[in-house]
Formats: C-alpha cells, sequence, structure tokens
C-alpha cells in the first residue's frame, strides 16, 4: 500500500511539474504575441492586427457595445483612426494563463497612451484584460474574445477636472 502511494505521489507530482511547464511555456508564448500585436496597433499596421483575430471575433470594448465579427472591429478601429486618436505607446503584461481545450485564457494589465487631435498632452490609461484565443488546426492561436476596461474612474476624473476649475476661478481677481 505504501509503495502504491508513493508511485501515485510521484506520478502526480511530475505531472504538475509537467503542467507548470507548459503553462510557463503558454505564458511566454502569449506574452510575445501579446508585445507583437501592441507594436503593430502603435504603428497602425491594420493588416497584421486584423490577422491574429478570427473571423468571429467578439469584441466588448469599454464604453461601447459589443463588437460581433471581424467587420465590426474594423470598422470601429476605422471611426477611431479617422477621428484622429493615435496610439503612441501600448504595453500589457500577461498575469494568468488557462489552458482550455481548444482556447486560452490570457488575463492581464495595460497600459496604453493615445493622442488625439485638440489634445495637448497624451491620454494615458491603465487597466486589466481577458483575451480568449482559439487553437488553429496549425498550432497558431487567434483572438476570438476580448474585452478590457480602465481601472480609471472617469467620474472621478471629471470630478477632479470640475474642481480644478472651480478653484482655479476662485483665484482669480478681476
Amino acid at each position: 500500500m505504501k509503495k502504491h502511494f508513493s508511485i501515485l505521489f510521484a506520478l502526480i507530482f511530475i505531472s504538475s511539474l509537467v503542467y507548470a511547464q507548459d503553462t510557463a511555456e503558454l505564458k511566454k508564448k502569449i506574452q510575445e504575441m501579446n508585445d507583437k500585436a501592441a507594436e503593430m496597433m502603435v504603428a497602425n499596421d491594420e493588416a497584421g492586427m486584423w490577422a491574429n483575430y478570427t473571423e468571429d471575433v467578439i469584441s466588448m470594448p469599454s464604453y461601447e457595445p459589443i463588437l460581433r465579427g471581424i467587420e465590426a472591429c474594423k470598422q470601429s478601429y476605422k471611426k477611431m483612426t479617422e477621428a484622429g486618436m493615435k496610439m503612441t505607446a501600448f504595453k500589457s503584461v500577461v498575469t494568468d494563463v488557462i489552458d482550455a481545450g481548444n482556447y486560452v485564457i490570457d488575463i492581464g494589465s495595460y497600459k496604453i497612451s493615445m493622442s488625439m487631435p485638440g489634445m495637448d498632452m497624451p491620454w494615458d490609461d491603465h487597466g486589466k484584460y481577458l483575451t480568449i484565443w482559439e487553437k488553429q488546426d496549425d498550432g497558431s492561436l487567434k483572438v476570438k474574445v476580448e474585452t478590457w476596461n480602465t481601472d480609471v474612474n472617469p467620474w472621478e476624473e471629471m470630478k477632479k477636472m470640475e474642481e480644478g476649475k472651480t478653484e482655479g476661478h476662485e483665484g482669480h481677481q478681476h
């Protein structure tokens, strides 16, 4: 009985080491893919960006309705760029990876900087994201579902801006 327990323990231990190694490799692969995607976004390399998405991707951006399909995502991106928004810096950090059969769940944080016409300074944001990658027949991964949201509370930011305006106006003598 003791020998059986030892063998069972050894098998479980070895399996957990293999799983941990596989997960670490997968996390590294996802981080590399995210880094490359960030480079493409900053460079406005649309062809490269969209090559990472499935045709039936579901995107759930902050403060916007759900986008279904790559064409809807492209149209949303086109509206953003036509409005003059330009991504100037982007960095994500993978914190968790879950291998779920035909899918890989990628959870992490991001920092982004964007410029817009009429803004004196870049707009900086940071938050968290969740991406579900679909494993393809050739072994590659493509984005199947994505969502992100900011850690910056816009109502708090507006409140700070209003307080700053009020304080600034109170101190002026006319």
